[in-house]
């Protein structure tokens, strides 16, 4: 029962009003003063109560006026890792002039989530929502609730909406103080270049690691050589998603997920394999949405 009445309230964008608690108090006054002036036959404390009552009702419309005409231009809703902030962006379009302060809620497929931290502007609110599940966020109604102009009424409506975020695994409790190990990472290789010179067994420097040069050599010539077979390569990264070798998927899904955002900062160019799809290597921003978007859907 609650469920259909829920739905029957989303539907066509239609706008609820109910009095608030300031405005339950007044609409009960006038209702006294009412009373009051037919039992006394008291024509002035009648036209004022009428006075009243009329502007009581002008405050119902222009708190209706203040949503009715209310639209959305654009919205935007960040992929991000569960448990955490993520940013959101709304824009609308025929703002109300007057006050304002909105109420806001998304309501999902995970049910509704409470939209924090609002900065409003005339066309813009910019927020914090926060999602518990990792998984696939699909968006059904954005809720929008005010008490302005006035505060006597509050005003309500859902606007239809249609799209999706990826809630990415939650970030490891280690967080990024674990050391990266374990990540099959490559070591330095054997370089099958030959050295030129006096020296079959170096080659000249080039701008590569210190820790490389042949420091003997260089206090008997005074030139910069590096070792022969000693070629440094830069470090890469092999992971890969196994359901199998998983007891604790959760905890394997935030890991993965924490590995793959300490390579990306470090810049250290990592291949990821899901269900025999390999991605990668890369070290970009879109490489590592991608891999996430893979790992949340699990």
């Amino acid at each position: 029962m609650k469920a259909w009445i829920l739905i029957l309230m989303k539907k066509r964008g239609r706008i609820y009003i109910l009095p608030t608690r300031m405005g339950g108090y007044f609409n009960a006054l006038i209702f006294l003063m009412f009373l009051l002036s037919v039992g006394y036959s008291n024509n002035l404390l009648l036209i004022f109560t009428l006075f009243l009552f009329g502007l009581n009702l002008l405050w119902v419309i222009q708190t209706h006026f203040h949503l009715q005409h209310l639209k959305l231009e654009m919205i935007q809703i960040q992929d991000g890792h569960a448990n955490e902030a993520i940013p959101f962006t709304i824009v609308w379009k025929h703002v109300p002039e007057g006050p304002m302060k909105w109420q806001i809620k998304l309501d999902t497929d995970k049910g509704e989530m409470h939209l924090k931290d609002l900065v409003q502007s005339r066309h813009e609110t910019q927020g914090d929502l926060k999602c518990n599940q990792r998984g696939l966020l699909k968006w059904n109604y954005l809720f929008i609730a005010t008490e302005k102009p006035f505060g006597l009424y509050r005003a309500w409506r859902h606007l239809k909406l249609d799209g999706i975020s990826h809630i990415y695994p939650p970030m490891s409790q280690a967080g990024f103080n674990t050391p990266l190990k374990g990540l099959g990472l490559e070591g330095e290789t054997a370089s099958g270049d030959k050295g030129t010179g006096d020296f079959r067994d170096l080659l000249p420097y080039h701008g590569n690691e210190a820790r490389l040069i042949s420091w003997k050599h260089y206090a008997r010539t005074g030139e910069l050589l590096v070792k022969e077979g000693e070629e440094h390569k830069a470090p890469f990264a092999e992971l890969k998603w196994d359901p199998d070798e998983s007891p604790d998927t959760e905890e394997s899904l935030s890991s993965l997920a924490t590995q793959m955002v300490i390579c990306h900062r470090e810049a250290i160019p990592f291949t990821f394999e899901i269900f025999g799809k390999k991605r990668g290597p890369s070290v970009t921003a879109r490489h590592l949405a991608l891999c996430l978007q893979d790992l949340s859907q699990c």
